[in-house]
């Protein structure tokens, strides 16, 4: 886990601090004994489907979390061994090709290691876009909606109530936000069946973005 902040120098979001993933190991062993004292171990490993693809006639989907349990007993024998998509909730009639598939990464990984960073070193993104991409939740909320940000938002009930678009809305959540930008216009898309915004927004270090939001 990375927790970031921005560099007050810079404008630019920076790592302040890192943690190791938390999650089980995995693959996962288990044991058990049965009443006549056979030992058998559960190796249950966890895999994600990185393509689309079919096992029998079933279709795998890109993302889907594939489990595989396989049981051992004290001979070293493999008594079941059994593949489920656990996202679709259902066991698959054959193991998946290993080109298909990929091992979840568990235990106590890095994430500062996955991505080569260290502690307080900067990561080159604007904090422009992290503002777009509040002010683009904000168009998508609901005044009152939030029990801490009320009067961020849309008064969309009262909008479809009195058929009178929420321009005043647009105007306020502008000025909210205008302090984070070199520039920032907002205006309704018309003529549009679902309500539809034009933004317009230039970064403090210049970058421009032009965007259509759909609520």
């Amino acid at each position: 886990m990375r927790t970031y902040g921005i560099d007050s120098q810079t404008g630019n979001w920076t790592v302040l601090t890192e943690s190791v993933i938390t999650g089980s190991s995995n693959p996962q062993k288990f044991s058990y004994t049965d009443s006549v004292g056979t030992v058998f171990t559960i190796t249950s490993t966890l895999y994600n489907a990185n393509t689309t693809f079919l096992v029998g006639s079933t279709t795998i989907n890109t993302g889907d979390v594939i489990q595989n349990d396989v049981i051992v007993n004290n001979l070293g024998e493999t008594v079941s061994n059994i593949w489920t998509d656990i996202t679709l909730n259902t066991i698959l009639s054959s193991a998946p090709l290993s080109e298909n598939i990929a091992q979840q990464i568990g235990g106590v990984q890095s994430f500062f290691n996955n991505y080569g960073l260290t502690q307080g070193e900067e990561v080159i993104v604007s904090a422009g876009y992290i503002w777009l991409a509040t002010l683009v939740q904000t168009l998508r909320l609901s005044t009152n909606e939030s029990p801490y940000y009320a009067n961020y938002g849309i008064p969309a009930q009262t909008s479809v109530n009195t058929q009178i678009p929420p321009d005043i809305a647009l105007n306020t959540i502008q000025q909210q936000y205008a302090p984070y930008f070199k520039s920032l216009t907002i205006l309704r898309q018309q003529n549009t069946t679902n309500p539809t915004y034009n933004i317009r927004a230039v970064f403090l270090d210049g970058t421009t973005i032009q965007s259509v939001v759909a609520t």
